[in-house]
C-alpha cells in the first residue's frame, strides 16, 4: 500500500509536475511516517505548508517585466506559490478526512453501493420482463444504469442529509444535490430508505405516485434534497447555481452540488453555471463524472483537455481528478469541497474517473456490450461487435467498486466474510418488495394530464365549441365589459420607466427575498436604460450583476426561486432571451407540471420597435413563449398598470415574463401621476376596455394599444365607434373579455406590432372565429408587421411596422364588408 508521502508527491506530479523537487525538499523536513490518522495529518499540515513555502523561496523574477499588463512578475509568482500551497494543503485535508471515516460510515457506503446495483438490476429486469402492462401491452419504461459508478454514493456520506434536516414549516433545510442519469447512488445516499427505492423504480415505470406521477421518467425528491433531473443535461447545473445563490443570500451554511458527465460538460449552460458560481464564490460543488463515453462519443472527441479537472483553472477554482471507483477518495473529496464551500471559499471541481460498464440506457446495452447482458452482481462481458473500447473495459472491469471496497473493509476488520452476501440478500429483498409495490400501483388518472400546469386548480381539458349544449347557451350579443380607461395621462406625471422602477422598489421594500439579477443592473450603472439607477443607493446589495450569460441569469432565477427566493431577472433586451430559451421552456415552464415545484420568479423583457434599433434590439419574442404551457406573460401599456402588474408578477407563484415596451419608457404622452403608496396587485388575466364603441373591436397590447386608441379617435370623427381592448396579460388570456367585445361589436381588428405568421394575433383570430362565429359579421382581421426581421434604417422600419393609417384603412374596410 502506498505511503502518505508517495500519494502527496503523486498528487503534485498530477497537478503541478514541475513543483515536484520543491515538494520533495519540503518533505525532507517533515516526518510523514507517523501521520496515520486525522489528528496527526492535521498537525502535519501547517509544518508541511511552511516548508513548501520556504522551498519555493529561491525562485527569483527580479528585473522581469509585467507578466500581463499591470501584473508584476513577483505578483504572478506569488499567486502561483499560493495556489500550489493551497492545493497541497487541500490534499492533506482530504487525506485526513479519509482516515476519519468511521466504520459505520464505511459500512453504509458499501451497503449503499450494493443497494445501488440491486436497484439498477431491477430497473433492467423491468425493461426486459414485460411484467407491467398497459392495456395488455408490455410497458418497458425508459431508464438509465449506473453500473460501474456506484461509488458516487460516498459523495453524500457527510452532506447535510436525512430526517434531521426536514422542517415542517420551512421544508428541506439540508444540502441539495443535482443528480443526472448515472447518479442513482447519490440520490439513495440523500435518503437511504425504501421510499427512495420505490421512487426510483416508479420513475421508470410511470405509475401514480412519486417522483412525478408518470409525467416524466427522471428521479428526484425535493423534500429530501434531491433536485429532479431533466433530459437536457445541463439544465440542473444552472438550477444548482441559483439554489446556491439563495443559500448565499440566506447565509444558511448549506451547499448545492452539481453532477454531470464529461459529455454534458461540453454544454454552454454548464460553463455559465460554474463560471458565475466561481465569480461570486457561491457555495457549490461541481462534479464531472468522466465515464469514458458520452452515449457513444469518446473523450478525445469531447474535449482536448488532458483531464477535465484542468478546466477549473479557467474559472479560478481548484480542481482535482480522483478514482471514481474508490469510495474513500470520493467521500473525502466531496467532504473537503463542501466544507470549503460552506466556509465561503466558493466552488471546487471534482473529476471522478471511472467507466460506464453498460449502455447509455437499457436499450443500448446490446450495442455497447455486443449482446443483451444477463442480470447479476458481476460486470457483463464484452461480445463481438460491441462499441465499447475493449482495452478500457478490461482495465475498469478489474476495479469494481463493490468487490474492491468489500475486500478493503474485510482486511480492515470492518466487515466479515459473510457480511457482503447478507448485505446483498437484504438489498434484493428490499428492492423486490418495492418493485412489487410498483407493479401493484395504479396508473395515473388520464385526466391528470391536464392538471398542475399553473398554481391553483385550473384544469386543461378538451371542449368542443360546437357542442349544442354549450353553443346554444352563449349570449351572442353581450354587453361590453366595464370601461377601464385608467388614470388620466398627465405630462407632469411618472413615465413608464419610472413606474417599473417604482414597482421594483415596492417589491424590494416589502419582501427581503426579492432581489434583481441581470447584466449591468448593479454596481454604479443600474441597467442599460438607467432604470435601476435610482434604486442602487437603497438596494445596491440586492441588485446583483451577472456575467454576460442569459442562460445563467434565467437558471439562477429558477434555482433561487425553487429555494424560496423571489428573483427578478432581467434580459438586457428581450431579443437576447434566445440564448436562454432552454431554461425558460424546458425548465421553468415544466417544473410545476413535472414534480410540483414552485418557481416564483419574474423575468423583465425590454422589447419592441418604433426606435430604429434593428433586428437584435427590437423584435417581438412574446409569441415564442405564448405557446409554452407553464409560463405567464404580461405586457402593460401604461405606467399605472406597469407598477400594479409588477406587484402581481412578483407575488405570483409561477414564472412571469414581464414585457416592457422600450418605446414607452420615456414617452411623455402616456405619463401618469402615481400614488406614493404601493397599489394593490393587478390580477393577471384581466384585460382593460380602454374605449367603448359598438361598431368595431380593436384588440391590442403594449405600445400598439396607444396606436389603436389614436386610430379609434380618428375613426370616431368619421362616425365609426370602436372599442379598444388592452389585453395587458397575454397568458393567462382574458378570454371572456375578448369574446365579449368580439360578440358585442361583431367585427374584430387585431392590432399588433409582431409579424403576423405564428403570432399571438393569429392565435386570437382562430380562437375568436371558433368561439364567436355566429356573432361575427365579417372575417377577423389582423394588422401586424411584415414577415421579415426588424430592419434598422428609419425608412425601412417605418415600412416594416404597421402604421396608424394602415390600421384605420383596415377598420374602414372591415366596417364596409
Amino acid at each position: 500500500m502506498s505511503t502518505l508521502a508517495d500519494r502527496l508527491l503523486t498528487f503534485v506530479v498530477e497537478r503541478y509536475p514541475f513543483a515536484l523537487p520543491a515538494a520533495q525538499r519540503a518533505l525532507e523536513s517533515c516526518d510523514l511516517t507517523r501521520a496515520a490518522d486525522q489528528k496527526s495529518i492535521e498537525d502535519l499540515r501547517p509544518r508541511f505548508c511552511q516548508a513548501l513555502v520556504k522551498s519555493l523561496g529561491d525562485i527569483s523574477v527580479n528585473g522581469l517585466p509585467d507578466t500581463t499588463p499591470g501584473t508584476a512578475a513577483t505578483t504572478r509568482l506569488q499567486s502561483a506559490r499560493d495556489e500550489l500551497v493551497a492545493a497541497c494543503d487541500g490534499f492533506l485535508i482530504r487525506e485526513a478526512i479519509a482516515t476519519s471515516l468511521t466504520a459505520d460510515e464505511r459500512r453504509e457506503i458499501l451497503r449503499g453501493m450494493i443497494l445501488t446495483r440491486a436497484v439498477d438490476n431491477r430497473l433492467k429486469q423491468f425493461f426486459l420482463s414485460g411484467e407491467i402492462k398497459f392495456d395488455d401491452v408490455p410497458f418497458q419504461g425508459k431508464g438509465f444504469r449506473s453500473l460501474g459508478q456506484e461509488a458516487v454514493y460516498a459523495a453524500g456520506i457527510r452532506l447535510k442529509r436525512g430526517a434531521q434536516w426536514r422542517d415542517a414549516e420551512r421544508g428541506w433545510q439540508g444540502d441539495i444535490v443535482g443528480p443526472i442519469i448515472r447518479d442513482l447512488g447519490v440520490a439513495l445516499a440523500m435518503r437511504p430508505e425504501p421510499a427512495t427505492v420505490r421512487m426510483v423504480l416508479n420513475a421508470q415505470m410511470a405509475k401514480a405516485g412519486p417522483p412525478m406521477d408518470g409525467r416524466d421518467l427522471h428521479i428526484g425528491d425535493w423534500e429530501w434534497g434531491i433536485l429532479p433531473a431533466t433530459a437536457p443535461l445541463s439544465i440542473s447545473t444552472l438550477s444548482i447555481a441559483g439554489i446556491a445563490m439563495a443559500f448565499a443570500r440566506e447565509g444558511s451554511g448549506r451547499v448545492a452540488l452539481s453532477f454531470i458527465g464529461e459529455g454534458g460538460s461540453s454544454l454552454g449552460e454548464w460553463h455559465e453555471a460554474i463560471n458565475l458560481c466561481a465569480a461570486r464564490k457561491l457555495p457549490t460543488v461541481f462534479c464531472i463524472e468522466n465515464n469514458q463515453t458520452a452515449l457513444s462519443t469518446s473523450v478525445s472527441e469531447q474535449s482536448a483537455a488532458r483531464v477535465f479537472a484542468d478546466k477549473a483553472a479557467g474559472y479560478g477554482i481548484p480542481g482535482i481528478t480522483i478514482d471514481g471507483t474508490d469510495p474513500d477518495l470520493v467521500a473525502a473529496a466531496f467532504t473537503w469541497a463542501a466544507d470549503r464551500a460552506r466556509a465561503g471559499s466558493g466552488p471546487a471541481l471534482i473529476e471522478l474517473v471511472s467507466m460506464r460498464m453498460s449502455g447509455h440506457a437499457h436499450h443500448d446495452d446490446m450495442l455497447f456490450l455486443g449482446k443483451e447482458p444477463s442480470i447479476g452482481w458481476d460486470y457483463p462481458k464484452l461480445s463481438r461487435g460491441a462499441y465499447a473500447d475493449a482495452d478500457s473495459f478490461s482495465f475498469w472491469a478489474a476495479r469494481d467498486p463493490i468487490v474492491n471496497y468489500a475486500t478493503r473493509l474485510e482486511s480492515a476488520g470492518i466487515i466479515t466474510g459473510s457480511d457482503v452476501e447478507r448485505f446483498k440478500q437484504e438489498a434484493l429483498e428490499l428492492v423486490e418488495s418495492e418493485a412489487r409495490a410498483v407493479i401493484d400501483a395504479p396508473w395515473p388518472e388520464p385526466a391528470d394530464a391536464g392538471t398542475r400546469v399553473y398554481a391553483g386548480d385550473s384544469i386543461e381539458q378538451r371542449v368542443d365549441p360546437l357542442e349544442p349544449e354549450s353553443r346554444l347557451a352563449v349570449d351572442l350579443s353581450p354587453a361590453l365589459p366595464p370601461e377601464d380607461p385608467g388614470l388620466p395621462f398627465d405630462r407632469k406625471g411618472h413615465t413608464f420607466l419610472d413606474a417599473i422602477a417604482i414597482g421594483i422598489a415596492d417589491a424590494l421594500r416589502s419582501d427581503r427575498r426579492v432581489f434583481v439579477y441581470g447584466e449591468d443592473v448593479g454596481g454604479r450603472y443600474g441597467n442599460s436604460f438607467l432604470l435601476l439607477r435610482p434604486l442602487l443607493a437603497e438596494f445596491g446589495d440586492r441588485i446583483i450583476n451577472s456575467p454576460i450569460a442569459e442562460s445563467g441569469v434565467l437558471g439562477v432565477c429558477i434555482g433561487a426561486a425553487l429555494a424560496g427566493q423571489r428573483p427578478i431577472g432581467e434580459m438586457q433586451f428581450n431579443d437576447f432571451v434566445a440564448s436562454g430559451f432552454n431554461q425558460l421552456v424546458n425548465n421553468a415552464a415544466k417544473i410545476r407540471y413535472r414534480w410540483g415545484g414552485s418557481v416564483p420568479m419574474v423575468v423583465r423583457m425590454p422589447w419592441g420597435g418604433l426606435r430604429h434599433a434593428g433586428p437584435y434590439h427590437s423584435q417581438n419574442t412574446e409569441a415564442w413563449f405564448y405557446r409554452t404551457p407553464g409560463l405567464k406573460i404580461v405586457a402593460p401599456s401604461t405606467p399605472e398598470d406597469a407598477r400594479a402588474l409588477m406587484a402581481a408578477a412578483v407575488a405570483d407563484p409561477d414564472p412571469v415574463l414581464f414585457y416592457e415596451h422600450i418605446a414607452l419608457y420615456r414617452d411623455p404622452a402616456i405619463r401618469q401621476a402615481l400614488l406614493s403608496s404601493p397599489p394593490a396587485p393587478l390580477p393577471l388575466g384581466q384585460a382593460a376596455l380602454r374605449r367603448t364603441g359598438d361598431d368595431l373591436a380593436l384588440i391590442s397590447y403594449g405600445a400598439y394599444v396607444h396606436v389603436a386608441l389614436r386610430a379609434a379617435a380618428t375613426l370616431a370623427a368619421e362616425g365609426i365607434q370602436a372599442s379598444v381592448l388592452d389585453l395587458r396579460t397575454l397568458s393567462p388570456l382574458d378570454r371572456p373579455a375578448v369574446l365579449a367585445v368580439a360578440r358585442h361589436c361583431s367585427r374584430v381588428l387585431i392590432v399588433q406590432e409582431d409579424t403576423r405568421t405564428g403570432s399571438i394575433g393569429e392565435s386570437l383570430a382562430a380562437f375568436i372565429q371558433e368561439q364567436a362565429f355566429e356573432s361575427l359579421d365579417a372575417p377577423v382581421r389582423i394588422v401586424g408587421s411584415l414577415d421579415t426581421p426588424v430592419p434598422y434604417s428609419p425608412p425601412l422600419e417605418e415600412y416594416f411596422l404597421p402604421s396608424q393609417q394602415e390600421i384605420e384603412r383596415a377598420a374602414r374596410l372591415l366596417i364596409a364588408y
